[in-house]
């Protein structure tokens, strides 16, 4: 399945559940990294207006290094897969890779 129709059906999910879709929400994209050196330069060129990046340090020595990139937004399937293929593209230069999104249903 494509990454368009993936983020469709987790969305109409988070409907189902009665999360309502049509107000700004915070989406949190997470991203994992081999060192903390790449999940930093990572961060570092994630981060921007309206964007809110943390590095989280693994719980274990085996653990990758994790970064939450978090961007209030309308959730529609087609903002967040344009969010979510530019950070993984962005990732990739650092060795990184996508590790999924999920929404904060601040009700």
């Amino acid at each position: 399945m494509a990454l368009l129709e993936e983020n469709i059906a987790y969305l109409k999910d988070f409907a189902s559940d009665g999360l309502d879709l049509t107000v700004v929400r915070a989406v949190e994209f997470a991203h994992v990294f081999p060192s903390e050196a790449e999940a930093e330069a990572f961060a570092k060129a994630a981060a921007g207006d309206g964007v809110d990046v943390d590095v989280l340090e693994p719980e274990d020595e085996v653990d990758p290094w994790e970064v939450a990139v978090t961007i209030e937004l309308v959730p529609t399937a087609g903002a967040i897969t344009d969010i979510e293929i530019r950070l993984e593209t962005l990732a990739q230069g650092f060795n990184g890779e996508s590790d999924g999104w999920g929404l904060y249903d601040d009700e």
